[in-house]
């Protein structure tokens, strides 16, 4: 981008790398849970009334300790610098007020799940705490990475809202599967359970079912989103191929949640389809921060600086006899302001 703000651009970068720590946090929380290190520190803050406290599953839970501890100071050094520098932006501002009220909600919830013993309602919070903070981070980046845009409000700006709220949704009701332990109600039969539709209407069974109709749905809607952001967003490529990357992830947590099913459920088969499902967040937080951010297509260059098109030419110039007859015929304005009035007078033929 011409006239870009290195410094700015660093800080856009840096932001992105919060936002790639926080994926990875969800990430580690999610081998907190699959292994049961949940309450490998019982007590919080601190671990067994220690700084370091040892055992395997302290140590795993302590790991993902320090990570939040570390994503917390980036944000925090991060809002400073935009607080300081860019405090008369509102589209940055906002986003950065997000991400500090996402991440004190973290910390609270965090410090709520080990209190109540890892609740299952709890743990579904935290983790859907968490996706909010990686989204406030990815558009606080886009934000910073691309000043003065201005959102098309079209049709398409409000499909993709709806697509990432009811993606949202299939997040927390895969969270509530594996916390509520539905995951194995059907056993090893996929799509079905247990050779039906419905088996039985226990809570279980509607809890695994709802999941994989609504997978299934927010598939097709993802190639619906792809299709129009072909036609809505042709000139913006950056939006059309986090679209179809989108439709790569979700195939992907398809393939994977038929392996867990039928194949292999162990904890990392577990991680692995929840490492996926927070990917697929993180794709998603992107395509909705680029469209509530850029335009429906990119200006032309020549049209960036506001000025009017200079006014068209003849390649070639007309016969004399033509021309001749022109003036002869076409009046003069007082101004002057005929096209043709900037050619020699000829005297007509006889």
């Amino acid at each position: 981008m011409r006239g870009e703000d290195p410094n700015r651009s660093r800080l856009a970068s840096g932001v992105a790398a919060l936002a790639v720590l926080g994926w990875g946090l969800m990430t580690v929380g999610a081998y907190v849970r699959a292994s049961q290190s949940g309450m490998g520190c019982p007590d919080w803050p601190i671990c067994k009334g220690q700084l370091i406290a040892g055992g395997h599953h302290a140590l795993i839970e302590e790991i993902h300790r320090w990570i939040v501890t570390l994503l917390s100071v980036g944000v925090i050094a991060t809002a400073v610098v935009v607080l300081r520098r860019l405090r008369g932006e509102r589209g940055v501002i906002r986003p950065m007020l997000f991400v500090l009220a996402m991440l004190a909600l973290q910390i609270v919830l965090g410090g709520i799940t080990v209190i109540l013993d890892n609740v299952a309602w709890t743990v579904v919070l935290h983790y859907g705490g968490a996706s909010l903070l990686v989204f406030s981070l990815v558009l606080l980046a886009v934000r910073l990475r691309y000043p003065g845009a201005g959102a098309s409000r079209d049709r398409f700006w409000r499909l993709t809202h709806w697509f990432v709220v009811l993606s949202y949704g299939l997040l927390l009701a895969g969270s509530t599967l594996a916390n509520a332990g539905s995951d194995t109600i059907c056993g090893h039969s996929y799509p079905l359970c247990r050779g039906a539709l419905l088996p039985s209407l226990g809570h279980d069974v509607v809890i695994m079912m709802v999941h994989r109709a609504w997978a299934g749905a927010m598939l097709l809607f993802a190639v619906v989103v792809l299709v129009r952001s072909r036609a809505e967003r042709a000139g913006q490529p950056l939006i059309r191929t986090v679209a179809a990357v989108i439709v790569g992830l979700y195939v992907v947590q398809a393939f994977l949640g038929f392996v867990i099913v039928g194949i292999a459920d162990t904890v990392a088969s577990e991680v692995v389809h929840s490492s996926f499902g927070s990917l697929t967040w993180v794709a998603l937080a992107v395509l909705l921060a680029l469209t509530r951010t850029l335009p429906a297509s990119v200006a032309p260059a020549d049209d960036r600086s506001g000025e009017p098109p200079a006014p068209a030419t003849h390649s070639e110039p007309l016969p004399a006899d033509l021309r001749a007859r022109r003036l002869h015929h076409e009046p003069r304005t007082a101004a002057g302001d005929s096209r043709w009035s900037a050619l020699p007078r000829t005297p007509p033929t006889r």
